[in-house]
């Protein structure tokens, strides 16, 4: 008996293996092969990244000569994404771009899956840095959050003129709020030459020059020592900074748009307000930042044109929307709020910026742009001028840091110019900063 029970336990492990061995599954081949207006890009060394959906794998390799990226994964789902840069015709420009389509079924894939890649120019005037989710009170009772501004850095070694840039926002306030401009899973402008800008859209009223490697602060809300009600906070109250100011726009009586008496009236913005409401509605967690160039003429016409309103959100002047034009935005911020990825969707389509910043607000944090370690590294009169082991990233608590790992502040601080990133990727191009880089 016992060695009947032995053959049997024997026969049913066989059966066990082979019935393993049939659903066993096997790698798949395929391919990724690098395009650009459509058009093959035939560049290679180019590094291929694969990410699979559950974001618990990422496979890399290198292009061939004809673009193409090989792997070999499992059936699934994935995201290819690729970043490089390139000289051409004496200007510096970056390929950036992602797939989030690609399905691995089994069996053999012949065609190469398509990698759309953006050719993106270096701009001059770039967002460095974005300070909107605020603080914690002092006594920890609720959060201070009318302290945002944003930081707009000349990234280059020429005086900048920026008479006619222009900051606003798109539509929704919130990246996880109700998305009327989807269709399916695209966003509805995609293709068009437009997005939704709402709230407000501010200028400068008078002539500006950011020299080269400098920066201007603006304060959106309170241009003052915020330090004075709430330790942790920013001081804004400086004659150097900038000032969206609500003396121009008779709806915006919010209280907490004043400023100090240091900062010039040279120095305020002025903005047309696109929505009704009291104040601008910029969104303290997840919001879609942009800047552009217009001048006075055209930006006027744009922003008092209610004919031309765009109400794809709904009737009414509480869900109007401004068709900004692409060709004049220069620069894109997407941030989602980490408590809620899974509710949070694009609001720039693809060929403006592709990613997302995850941040975590009312914690002090701020959205920082990574140095180009590269670039900055080249330039010859930062030699000794640059401070490493940069530390202030949110890494250690599910955030991001800066990849160079370049102390920008500190270098600065050291006579260093800085020269950050720009692949028109808010995932690639900012981090999470554990404070506001004005608290030093």
């Amino acid at each position: 008996m016992k060695s009947l029970i032995k053959i049997f336990a024997a026969f049913a492990a066989a059966l066990l293996a082979f019935a393993c061995q049939q659903t066993k599954v096997l790698p798949v081949e395929i391919s990724v092969q690098l395009f650009s207006d459509n058009e093959v890009l035939a560049q290679s060394g180019v590094t291929v990244s694969l990410a699979d959906a559950a974001g618990t794998a990422t496979f890399e390799a290198i292009t061939d000569a004809a673009g193409i990226a090989k792997f070999s994964v499992n059936p699934g789902s994935y995201t290819a994404s690729a970043t490089f840069k390139n000289v051409e015709g004496g200007k510096k420009v970056v390929y950036n771009g992602s797939n989030t389509a690609i399905t691995v079924a089994a069996g053999p894939v012949e065609a190469p899956f398509k990698l759309e890649l953006q050719k993106i120019e270096s701009q001059q005037l770039i967002i460095k840095e974005l300070y909107s989710g605020g603080c914690m009170k002092d006594d920890a009772s609720s959060a201070y959050q009318n302290d945002k501004y944003v930081i707009i850095y000349n990234n280059s070694e020429f005086d900048a003129d920026a008479s006619e840039l222009v900051i606003g926002m798109l539509n929704p306030y919130n990246a996880n709020g109700s998305n009327k401009y989807y269709s399916g899973d695209n966003l509805i402008y995609a293709n068009d030459n437009w997005l939704p800008a709402g709230g407000a859209v501010y200028y400068f009223k008078n002539p500006l020059t950011i020299p080269a490697y400098s920066q201007i602060v603006i304060a959106f809300f309170g241009a003052i020592d915020h330090t004075a009600t709430v330790s942790a906070s920013v001081n804004l109250a400086n004659a150097e900074y900038y000032w969206m100011s609500n003396v121009d726009i008779p709806g915006y009586t919010m209280s907490k748009y004043v400023a100090a008496d240091v900062i010039p009236a040279s120095h305020y913005l002025s903005g047309y307000q696109i929505n009704a409401g009291t104040a601008w509605p910029f969104s303290n967690n997840a919001p879609a930042l942009f800047i552009g160039k217009m001048d006075a003429a055209s930006l006027k016409a744009l922003c008092t044109n209610t004919e031309a309103f765009d109400e794809t959100a709904g009737t009414g002047n509480i869900n109007w929307a401004v068709k900004f034009p692409k060709a004049n935005v220069i620069g894109a911020l997407e941030v989602f709020g980490a408590a809620k990825l899974d509710a949070s969707n694009y609001r720039f389509s693809s060929d403006i910026n592709t990613g997302y910043l995850k941040l975590t607000y009312q914690l002090g944090y701020s959205a920082y742009r990574n140095v180009d370690k590269e670039a900055t590294e080249a330039l010859s009169e930062n030699a000794g001028k640059l401070v490493y082991n940069y530390a202030l990233g949110t890494q250690d608590v599910d955030g991001s840091t800066d990849p160079s790992g370049i102390d920008a502040e500190a270098s600065i601080a050291a006579g260093a110019h800085i020269i950050y990133l720009q692949t028109n990727d808010s995932g690639k191009d900012f981090h999470q900063r554990k404070f506001a880089s004005l608290k030093k």
